[in-house]
């Protein structure tokens, strides 16, 4: 292209060449000219942009259940005489209890259990249906509190027992307490009674028991129907609370297995984390989603690279997989025991926590794409740099620049940067829907932008990102609506706002104005499911068997149908500069530009011989429009004479020029 410009009048171009031989100011003048000209023909290239999309977090269980069986999502084991909890000696390395036990499941609102209901629905799933049991053992087995026991048998050849558990429809108070017990349990016919039982599976009404479904239709149905772009699986494989105290490690050989009593925390035999990893490859291949895992802080180097290897060997091929060190690894919160871990570690290292996180996932970068191979990263393996919202300036500016210093530049290893996007409103007593959902609203619009003091609003975020040149740009690792925090202050009303028609709205404002629109790339919503309580309105919905119950799930599927429509943040021919206004003028005029995407703008006057007068701009912008006012001085504050001006724009990768006159 550069041949052909100046092919285009080649006799034109020697002649001036010959005749400013002796002249170098002259010639070079003429070349700057016809760079500028150059430029205007060929550089029509847009910013570099980022795919918009919505995912979601998925909790174990999910409320109106995970997995076929029940027992995979439940592991409350007591004495069948006492109620007490059993001691961690009370198990074998699996988790099966090896003394009489009884299973509790415990699905009532909170807090039923005090005499205490927040919902003012009293909203409860329903679990009537009849369960097709089975263990591996003999035992009597007797139903407790809405569960009846029917048709048991024991077939000593096979050393199973088989049964079925009737349980009851919703009937009022009290309803979704549930327990089976069984005592004089023997492991095999020739063992002791009192040796407990393994192997004990209870299969969900309507399921083929031969089948070996895994998970629920209505979870398959909620994952694949409404086409989420990435599911997060922190909750599911429970990542928040699972470390061993420093400098104890966890192995490979340590981790949660699919053939362990329960996929949620064993505590009792040292495995305190959630579902398996196969369990995810699995859900991640039958809902074709990529997977976003958590890896735990303390996960040795061996256990990483068989984790990669596993994903790599196993996850469909298509599918990309987005990796993050454990889950808030700055959260002092109890429960957040990755944090402390951390943090000692840090101190062993002789470096900050800050660095110690950041040095955590350059490691993890570094091991997947080991297992992965070359040119990995960034592509299927998306390595995501996750912190508080307010700590942009505080906390992941240094981790930023000790990566820089350490390994060399971020965007070589780090796919995205992401903090959370909750909001919340109705913390005052009294406070009617209509003003929880207006509170909402304002606190979505204040962290939109916060040039002072923490700098930390979304808009700093995503020109950090850009900065950076970071292909995903800034993603979100969690958001949504945050009415938690254990507090009872008008807990009716803010359920109540929850299951509002305008809540759908205040959600989407949240993703889609003040998020995507900005330049935000992936939205994590958090989560799929849950109760509705003084610790949360997280989900989408409070039932997964009925997903429009409320009103957010539809406000997700219309979002993602925006998002399908706009995967590229804005084409090529989105990028513009506009005419200057008015033009010709004096003294000042007033220069509009668009960006499709945030990113780093320079705007540069030059005059027609091609010498900068005036740097305008040298700054980050977010998407959409801005102006800028030339006042007719030059670098010197010095007024510019009549005559033809170039302004110039530089935008990430695009480049544009247009032409002005000064006239006085």
């Amino acid at each position: 292209m550069v041949r052909a410009f100046f092919g285009m009048c080649p006799t034109a171009f020697s002649t001036t060449v010959h005749q400013t031989r002796y002249y170098p100011e002259v010639f070079m003048k003429y070349v700057n000219v016809l760079f500028l000209l150059f430029m205007l023909i060929l550089f029509a290239i847009s910013p570099s942009t980022h795919p918009a999309g919505l995912g979601v977090n998925i909790s174990l269980p999910e409320r109106g259940g995970t997995f076929v069986d029940v027992v995979k999502e439940n592991h409350r084991w007591l004495g069948p005489n006492t109620w007490s909890p059993l001691d961690a000696g009370d198990f074998d390395e699996q988790g099966w209890p090896i003394v009489d036990a009884m299973l509790l499941i415990d699905a009532r609102p909170v807090a039923e259990w005090v005499g205490e209901i927040d919902d003012p629905e009293n909203y409860r799933f329903d679990w009537g249906g009849t369960y097709a049991c089975s263990f591996e053992g003999k035992a009597s087995v007797q139903g407790a509190s809405q569960v009846t026991i029917r048709n048991y048998n024991y077939d000593a050849t096979s050393n199973l027992s088989t049964f079925e558990a009737e349980l009851s429809s919703p009937t009022g108070d009290g309803y979704g307490f549930f327990a089976i017990a069984f005592r004089e349990t023997q492991r095999t016919e020739s063992d002791a009674k009192g040796t407990g039982i393994t192997d004990f599976k209870m299969i969900r009404p309507g399921y083929d028991t031969d089948a070996e479904k895994i998970f629920t239709d209505h979870l398959i149905h909620a994952l694949t129907t409404t086409h989420f772009a990435a599911i997060r699986f922190m909750p599911f494989t429970g990542a928040n609370g699972a470390e061993p105290e420093y400098p104890d490690v966890i192995e490979w050989s340590e981790r949660k297995l699919p053939t362990d009593a329960s996929q949620v925390s064993i505590d009792a035999i040292g495995k305190r984390e959630g579902a398996a990893w196969e369990y995810v490859v699995e859900l991640a291949n039958l809902t074709n989603t990529d997977p976003w895992i958590n890896v735990p802080v303390s996960a040795t180097i061996e256990y990483v690279t068989q984790l990669a290897t596993m994903f790599k060997e196993n996850l469909h091929p298509d599918l990309n997989i987005y990796v993050e060190s454990s889950n808030e690894v700055w959260n002092t919160a109890p429960g957040f025991e990755q944090t402390q871990y951390s943090k000692a570690q840090a101190q062993a290292l002789g470096i900050g926590e800050r660095e110690n996180h950041a040095r955590r996932t350059i490691e993890l970068a570094q091991i997947f794409e080991s297992v992965y191979g070359n040119g990995s990263l960034n592509t299927t393996v998306r390595v995501i740099l996750c912190s508080h919202a307010p700590m942009l300036k505080w906390w992941v500016q240094p981790m930023l620049d000790y990566i820089e210093k350490t390994y060399g530049e971020p965007n070589q290893y780090i796919y995205a940067l992401a903090c959370q996007t909750y909001y919340s409103g109705g913390a005052d007593a009294g406070e009617s829907v209509d003003k929880i959902l207006a509170d909402c609203r304002s606190s979505i619009t204040n962290q939109m932008n916060e040039p002072s003091g923490n700098q930390a609003g979304r808009k700093q975020w995503i020109a950090k990102a850009a900065e950076l040149g970071l292909v995903g740009g800034f993603c979100s690792y969690e958001g949504g609506p945050d009415h938690g925090g254990g507090s009872t202050t008008n807990i009716g009303s803010r359920i109540n706002a929850e299951r509002s028609p305008a809540m759908a709205d205040v959600f989407k404002y949240n993703i889609d104005d003040a998020f995507w629109q900005l330049g935000g790339n992936l939205a994590m919503q958090f989560t799929l499911t849950s109760a509705y309580n003084r610790y949360g309105c997280w989900g989408l919905t409070d039932d997964i068997s009925n997903l429009d119950r409320n009103h957010k799930f539809q406000a997700a599927r219309e979002l993602i149908e925006i998002a399908s429509q706009v995967q590229s943040r804005k084409p090529v021919s989105d990028y513009e500069l506009a005419a200057n206004y008015p033009n010709p003028f004096n003294p000042q005029t007033t220069i509009e530009f668009a960006l499709s995407d945030c990113q780093h703008v320079i705007l540069e006057v030059y005059d027609i011989t091609g010498k900068k007068v005036r740097t305008l701009v040298d700054q980050f912008y977010p998407s959409g429009r801005h102006t800028v006012m030339w006042d007719g001085n030059d670098q010197s504050s010095q007024p510019v004479a009549s005559g033809v001006y170039l302004y110039h724009i530089r935008a990430g990768s695009a480049v544009q020029t247009r032409s002005m006159v000064m006239l006085k």
